[in-house]
C-alpha cells in the first residue's frame, strides 16, 4: 500500500508545473521554436523566440504569448524593443540547431 501511495504522489508531482513560470505560454511557443531565451524588458519577463532557420530572426513575446516585436536583422530594421532586452538566458534549444548550441530544455517543454 505504501508503494502504491508513493507512486501516486510521484506521478502527481511529475505532472505538475506550478513552479514553472508561464508554463502554458512556453509550452505553446516551444511547438515551433528552435530557441527560446527568457529576458527582461522594463522589469518584466519576456521571451525571445527564434526559429531554427537562417535569416528567420526572432519574435519577442510577453508572458501571455502576445507579440511585442520582431527582431529580424536580415530583412530591414528590427523593432526598437530588440535592443532593450536584458539578462537573456537560453531556456529552450532544439538539438542539431543552426547556432551550434547544446540542446536545452530547462522547464521540460518537450
Amino acid at each position: 500500500m505504501k508503494n502504491l501511495l508513493f507512486i501516486g504522489v510521484l506521478l502527481v508531482f511529475m505532472g505538475c508545473h506550478k513552479d514553472v513560470p508561464n508554463y502554458k505560454t512556453l509550452k505553446e511557443l516551444a511547438k515551433t521554436a528552435g530557441m527560446i531565451s527568457e529576458c527582461q524588458l522594463n522589469g518584466e519577463t519576456v521571451y525571445d523566440v527564434s526559429l531554427n532557420a537562417y535569416d528567420a530572426g526572432s519574435v519577442i513575446y510577453n508572458t501571455d504569448g502576445e507579440v511585442l516585436g520582431t527582431c529580424n536583422y536580415a530583412w530591414g530594421i528590427p523593432d526598437p524593443i530588440c535592443a532593450q532586452l536584458s539578462g537573456c538566458k537560453i531556456i529552450y534549444c532544439v538539438e542539431d540547431n543552426i547556432w551550434g548550441e547544446p540542446a536545452v530544455d530547462v522547464y521540460g517543454l518537450k
